[in-house]
């Protein structure tokens, strides 16, 4: 009886514990609730301003734009770390060189990316610019500027130009330059070919980039910034040079520049223009007067004529720029006639006519007028007689054709512009009558001159 009592007892306390109503011994530890990843905020930049204000050297606040925060280890890893994490990226997404052609080993293509980190107007997220480098003529593989920015997701290429004239850029050529501080402005100084030169200023709005000037010279430094009216707004300068006047190494060069400046919404290329107004003021007349001999290529009168009235001409916003404009000129060709290699060419582009014909003064007329003449014979001129002939005639025509102002130049400079002019059309056509016409004419106009008569007669005989 009593066996038949301790089975039951046991079969009703294994019943219990199956159904779960005996305590546990160890009660398991719960498992905390998975957080659902959150979502990284997009980087929303603004649209371009559809009329921003005209810049000035004041700053102007940036253009309004909507940053939420990244994540939050972004802003914990040193920026010089991001910078070549970007490079890498960058190189990674590159479709590789092409297998050089032969005899083509020396262009090795891209080389590689510079990143840079940017100075962004006040509201806009981190932003970076990325440039290639090297020396590349493979079409698959040109050179390139972008800007990236990092959020949750990684890297983000918000826009890419590409820089189709340039051959060759450094791991320098890309630099953040200041313009207007509502905007990101970057600056590319690349090559191409042997020997020349390209500039790209960019400007990236917070959306897309824009190629606000592009110019390419024959030679290196094809352009940069300079503050030339003193506002302390930088204005682009282009070099808009002849470096082959005769040939690239002969040392000639006819010195032109473009000038362009920021109005706020684009650049307007600066040209001389006279002064409104009556003649009476003397601030008009003196600017007026400069304009007029620049245009006839007298820069160096028009340099001393405007140089009295600068401190005047800074408070009239268009005197101040054709001050401005003159002079960076007028030190530029003063410079290349004291170091150039063709004196005759280097002085008349200059507009010193004395200087140009104390060139031909140290010679008689039978030696000026001769085939073999030593003017050009055995000079940098020497093979490049049409080029010399173009070159004077295009030079002196304008100062003829304004003769008739007499604040541009005086009889003896005109009656020198004549001679040069026949001078030149005889090197190349000798029996053309205008020879002995403009010859004839500059001895009138300058009767004092002994080598404009002793001219006349010699040709006459």
């Amino acid at each position: 009886m009593n066996r038949l009592r301790l089975l039951l007892t046991i079969i009703m306390l294994l019943t219990l514990a199956g159904c779960g109503t005996l305590p546990a011994t160890e009660s398991p530890t719960a498992a905390p609730p998975t957080a659902a990843p959150a979502q990284t905020p997009r980087v929303t930049l603004a649209a371009e301003p559809t009329a921003p204000p005209k810049a000035t050297s004041t700053p102007t606040a940036a253009p309004a734009t909507t940053v939420e925060p990244t994540a939050a280890p972004d802003s914990e890893v040193p920026i010089a770390t991001l910078t070549a994490e970007l490079s890498a990226t960058v190189v990674a997404s590159m479709p590789p060189t092409s297998t050089p052609a032969p005899g083509n080993a020396a262009f090795p293509g891209i080389e590689g990316v510079n990143a840079q980190p940017l100075k962004a107007p006040e509201g806009w997220p981190p932003l970076w610019a990325v440039s290639s480098h090297g020396l590349s003529v493979d079409p698959a593989q040109g050179h390139f500027v972008a800007v990236y920015t990092r959020d949750g997701k990684g890297w983000r290429e918000l826009d890419r130009f590409a820089l189709s004239n340039d051959d060759y850029l450094d791991p320098g050529s890309l630099t953040q330059v200041d313009v207007d501080p509502r905007y990101i402005w970057l600056e590319a100084q690349g090559g191409a070919g042997a020997h020349s030169g390209c500039y790209d200023l960019l400007r990236f709005d917070g959306r897309r980039l824009h190629d606000e000037a592009s110019s390419c010279s024959s030679s290196p430094g094809a352009g940069g910034l300079e503050d030339l009216n003193g506002d302390g707004v930088p204005e682009v300068l282009l070099d808009a040079t002849d470096h082959y006047v005769f040939c690239y190494a002969c040392g000639v060069r006819l010195v032109n520049y473009t000038v362009l400046r920021w109005d706020g919404q684009k650049m307007v290329e600066m040209t001389l223009e006279p002064l409104p107004g009556s003649e009476t003021s003397e601030l008009t007349r003196l600017v007026n007067q400069a304009v007029a001999q620049a245009h006839a290529g007298l820069w160096k009168d028009a340099s001393a004529t405007i140089s009295p009235t600068f401190v005047l001409a800074t408070q009239v916003w268009r005197a101040s720029w054709d001050a401005a404009l003159i002079r960076l000129l007028a030190k530029a060709r003063a410079e290349q006639a004291q170091s150039g290699a063709y004196p005759l060419l280097d002085n008349l582009f200059y507009g010193d006519y004395a200087a140009a014909l104390d060139v031909l003064r140290a010679y008689k007329p039978a030696e000026l007028f001769a085939q073999d003449t030593p003017v050009v014979s055995g000079t940098a001129a020497a093979g490049w007689e049409s080029s010399l002939t173009n070159s004077i005639t295009e030079t002196v025509n304008p100062l003829i054709a304004a003769q008739a102002d007499p604040q541009v130049g005086s009889p003896q400079t005109v009656a020198a512009a004549y001679f040069l002019r026949g001078w030149a059309v005889h090197l190349t056509d000798p029996g053309n009558p205008s020879v002995l016409a403009d010859i004839e004419r500059a001895a009138q106009l300058d009767p004092k001159e002994a080598l404009f008569r002793d001219s006349v007669t010699y040709l006459k005989q």
